[in-house]
């Protein structure tokens, strides 16, 4: 007979490392590619980045000794963020198949391999953000319909999902009061339907301009860093700079901060030519090691393949990632760059990456089941169903902002 005890077991038979890693990574790149530490403990953990260099040199003896200082620099402190997920496994499904010791399983398996997935999902668009955890901005309403300012983040939403809303991109300000419910998505049109767009808003109802938020996630509002973003730790500008995992960064926003091109210089540029700019001012101007990697938004990435083509340069499938992700490979800034296509990635804007600088650091897996008890399947409190919980405590960090670039394509 099927018992709470022995779809527990094959619950953990079925959600071994191996799979958990292939219902969660292999359509994300950059959270298949990031360096996974599962180690992290402890309240915080220090991320020192080396800024100066001693300082005493000169031509003579004395001078140099006047001259000399100690290496400077600065930390963040780490703490890992929260994020949650539950899905209900019905009992009448655990008795109607008592009889078949596997088939129990197989009727619940697309909602809980769903869970995964959609927490992995979640977890790359805030792993690419710059930590507000908006979803999108609406650029118009017609009743309960809203116009996405960029189709493509249509993506970001499912139906079912509750969605709060707000002035800003999480980053400052509040969250609306009250949330609605998605009843449509029209990815090819860039509209998510909700059940009462003037619920988003109580009194007012959602507006071109706002920003959508998976309901309690808007970061200045839900007091929780879910996970800091690739565009914290390499701001769009180099003044206004704001402090990050305690680091005051203001002092040298290139070395602390990430680099970036005047936009005056590439006004009237492409895309490929946009790239290697950065890619020349990375190993240049700022005399860093240059980047290996390249994350664009898949429409990006297209434009720069066709580009590319026409002299020789193919997409090819990266034999060195354990999912083979699609990748071109170019020169930029003296150093060879894999560029990869991952739909998570902000359309218009591109990121160059120094890989080994960066570490997803986790209290255990960083996405994992809740089980310290031995039980991963918990019987509900008020009705005839027992609930699987997923949990993670995941902690983006890079530990040299000025290997790494950004720019707008």
């Amino acid at each position: 007979m099927s018992t709470l005890t022995t779809f527990n077991y094959m619950t953990k038979l079925r959600y071994t490392p191996e799979r958990v890693a292939n219902l969660t990574l292999k359509d994300n790149p950059w959270l298949g590619l990031i360096k996974k530490n599962s180690g992290f403990s402890g309240e915080g953990m220090r991320i020192p980045i080396i800024g100066v260099n001693p300082q005493g040199t000169g031509a003579t003896r004395a001078g140099s000794q006047t001259a000399k200082t100690n290496s400077g620099g600065q930390k963040f402190t780490l703490v890992t963020g929260e994020y949650d997920g539950s899905v209900d496994i019905g009992d009448k499904v655990l008795k109607s198949t008592r009889d078949n010791n596997g088939a129990f399983l197989e009727n619940k398996v697309v909602e809980m391999d769903g869970l995964y997935e959609t927490m992995a999902s979640d977890l790359d668009v805030y792993l690419h953000g710059n930590g507000g955890n908006s979803l999108g901005q609406i650029t118009s309403v017609s009743t309960n319909t809203l116009l996405l300012t960029n189709v493509e983040d249509a993506v970001n939403f499912e139906v079912g999902m509750i969605l709060e809303g707000s002035a800003t991109d999480g980053t400052s300000g509040a969250v609306y009061s009250g949330t609605a419910t998605v009843t449509a998505v029209a990815r090819d049109a860039g509209t998510v339907t909700v059940d009462d767009a003037t619920a988003i808003n109580t009194g007012t109802g959602a507006a071109a301009d706002d920003y959508l938020f998976r309901a309690g996630t808007h970061a200045q509002t839900s007091g929780v860093d879910i996970v800091h973003g690739i565009q914290e730790f390499i701001y769009s500008t180099s003044t206004g700079v704001p402090a990050l995992l305690g680091m005051t960064r203001t002092s040298d926003p290139i070395r602390y901060a990430g680099c970036r091109v005047p936009s005056s210089e590439i006004t009237s540029m492409g895309i490929e030519q946009r790239l290697r700019h950065l890619g020349m001012y990375m190993t240049g101007q700022y005399h860093g090691p240059g980047a290996d990697t390249g994350l664009l938004n898949p429409y990006d990435w297209e434009r720069l393949s066709t580009s590319l083509q026409s002299r020789g340069y193919r997409p090819a499938n990266d034999s060195e990632a354990k999912f083979g992700y699609m990748m071109i490979e170019a020169v930029l800034g003296g150093k060879r760059v894999k560029l990869y296509p991952d739909y998570h990635q902000p359309r218009g804007l591109s990121m160059l990456l120094k890989k080994d600088t960066w570490t997803l650091w986790s209290i255990l897996n960083y996405i994992h089941a809740i089980e310290a008890d031995g039980i991963q399947i918990l019987r509900g409190a008020t009705t005839n169903q027992y609930e699987y919980r997923l949990i993670s405590y995941p902690g983006q960090v890079c530990n040299a902002p000025g290997h790494n670039g950004r720019v707008a394509v």
